[in-house]
Formats: structure tokens, sequence, C-alpha cells
């Protein structure tokens, strides 16, 4: 007995691997969902032959149908049966229909909500309707509901006290999911990190840096943390400050400025650019240069900035407007005052003569 039941896994186990195969096999011609689901129900049926030989081998159907409770197999038995196969049919039913309304189909993609957030929903949807069909089998077959609800409780309790970082950065990714601070392409920077969005998923957030580098950030830190997104208005603004003589009228050259702004192809020509005068410096006038950026990115940020640079300087060189260097003012001290210098005698500034 014990070598035919060898031979029958052995046989089971080639069978299995052959039907394993043909499901690769078959996602080539078709398409993967259904290969599994063909691969799946080859397995089921495979695994239910070589039990019900084994049983049979081992003349323990009795034994079998003992321990799963079915030896007084009747009406009412049958109607269980056939209720919780209706229940699990009616979940498997309602996450189709889900997943049609959220996922599939042009009517979601024009919904205010974006692809992670449907995803989001669709899951948690489909994790409540087969919860519901599991309770609701328990019920039929006379299992008490409070004695699950309990142990289900002191699970959760146990499982939350050993997973709880994780936990946490899941419930962090079901968040950011549902609030869309960003998605995946966007212009970001989280705390200290700075670059575009690669990957959003229920644990980690995937972040590509100005550097190349790729930056896993788990979602509890996300969500404590400063986001700044660069990308979601379609537009950013920039600043450059530029000095000018203080014998320098300054609306002048802010008009002279505003008109080398306007021709470039860098920069948005609405919103329109500004210049304001915004402080005294030591040395200078500062003016401080506002235009906006379409589509931002670090290369068009950068590019702007140095087309901005270039007209501005240009122009003022043509119009004779001078940008100082830091300069610092020196005057006379007062009559009779002297300077010592380290190693020589007091000098007499009004004669420069040592004393």
């Amino acid at each position: 007995m014990f070598d035919e039941t060898l031979t029958i896994i052995a046989g089971a186990v080639v069978i299995g691997g052959a039907v394993w195969y043909l499901g690769t096999y078959l996602q080539s011609y078709v398409r993967p969902e259904i290969a599994e689901i063909v691969r799946a129900g080859l397995l089921l049926v495979l695994a239910t032959v070589v039990s019900s030989v084994l049983l049979n081998r081992w003349n323990a159907t009795t034994d079998a149908l003992e321990i799963a409770g079915f030896v007084q197999v009747g009406v009412d038995t049958g109607v269980r049966v056939l209720l919780s196969v209706v229940l699990f049919v009616a979940a498997y039913t309602g996450t189709r229909l889900l997943k049609g309304l959220l996922l599939d189909g042009a009517r979601s993609r024009t919904r205010v909500t974006s692809a992670h957030q449907r995803r989001v929903i669709f899951y948690v949807g489909q994790i409540v309707l087969y919860i519901l069909a599991v309770f609701g089998t328990f019920s039929l077959w006379g299992f008490r509901l409070s004695n699950l609800l309990l142990g289900a409780g002191v699970l959760g309790i146990i499982l939350g006290l050993a997973f709880q970082s994780t936990l946490a950065s899941i419930l962090a990714g079901f968040v950011l999911m549902l609030s869309r601070p960003f998605d995946v392409g966007h212009w970001v920077r989280i705390g200290e990190h700075e670059g575009f969005i690669t990957e959003i998923t229920v644990n980690h957030v995937r972040l590509r840096n100005l550097d190349g580098e790729h930056v896993i950030l788990p979602n509890e830190a996300v969500g404590n943390r400063t986001i700044i997104n660069r990308s979601v208005e379609g537009k950013l603004r920039q600043r450059v400050e530029i000095g000018i003589d203080y014998d320098v009228d300054p609306e002048r050259a802010g008009a002279i400025a505003l008109e080398a702004l306007t021709d470039l192809d860098e920069i948005m020509t609405q919103p329109a650019p500004q210049v304001f005068p915004v402080r005294f410096d030591d040395s200078a006038v500062v003016l401080e240069l506002r235009f906006w950026i379409e589509n931002p990115t670090p290369q068009r940020k950068w590019l702007s900035v140095q087309a901005v640079i270039h007209s501005v300087k240009s122009a003022f060189n043509r119009e004779g407007i001078k940008i100082p260097f830091p300069q610092r003012e020196l005057t006379k001290r007062g009559e009779g005052d002297s300077v010592r210098i380290r190693g020589t005698e007091p000098t007499d500034t009004r004669r420069g003569q040592s004393k």
C-alpha cells in the first residue's frame, strides 16, 4: 500500500507540474486571467481526484466523512451546502461588478477619483464582500459568530502588537492613496528628499531623486513629513534677484528687465512676468524677477533661470545699467586721531608720521 501511495503522489506531482506549465503556455494565446482560471480549475480537479483515490485505497472514506461532519447527509446538509455556494458566488459576482465599475471601462476614467483611489476602494470592497460570505457560511453551519468575533479580536490584538510598524505603514498607505497628495510622475519634495514619484504602494513610496538615486520611503514616514508638490498645478513660479547701482532709476531698470523677459520661449506669457524692487542692499537696489514655467521639471526650471539671467544681463549692458560689485566706503578720521599698527608706534593720521 505504501508503494502504491508513493506512486499515486508522484504521478499527481508530475501531472500538477504539467498543468502548471500548460497554464503558462496558455498565456501566450489567451488573456493571463483566463489562463490562471483554467490552471486553478485543473489543479482543483486533480487534487479532488487524487484525494478520492487515496481515501479509497486507505479505506478511509467513512473516516474522512466523519471528520468533515457529513455522515448524516440529508436535505438539511444539502441546503446548507447550496446556500454556502450561493454566498460565495454572490461575493465573487459582487467583486466583478465592483471591478467593472471602478477599474474597467471608460466611465471609471472620467471620474474625479484617481486610479489609486479606485483601486483602494475595489480592494476594500472585495475584502468586505468575502468577509460577509465567510461569516454567513459560518452562521449557516451553526458556528457562533460571537465566539468567532472574540477570537478574531484576540488575534487582531496579537497581530497588531507584533506588526504595528508594518500595519501603521499600510494604514498610512491607504490614507495617502485616498487623500492623493501626489501621483506617479509628480515632481515633489518630501522632507529632505526631492525627486519624481515612481511607485506608490500600500507599504511605501518610491522616489527617484535628481541624482538618479531611488529612495524608498515608508508611508508612515511620508505622512509625517511636509510634502511639496511642484507638478500638481501644471505651472511653477520662479524668482531671480538682480542688483542695480544706486545711481540707476529702479523704475527704468525694472521696465528694461521686464521687456527682456517678454520674448523668452522658456517662460510663460500668462501669467505675465513681473519685476519688483524688494530691498536695499549694501551696494545695490535689489530687483526681484518673477516668472512662471509650464509643466515644471528641474530641467525646465534651470533652463528658464539661465535664459532670464542672460537676457536681462544683455539688456542692462545695452542700456548702460551697472550691476555693482560689493563696495565699501572709506572716510577720513577726525583731527588728532591716530591708527595703531601692531609692532609700530601710533601714527598721526594728519601727518602720517610716528610720534
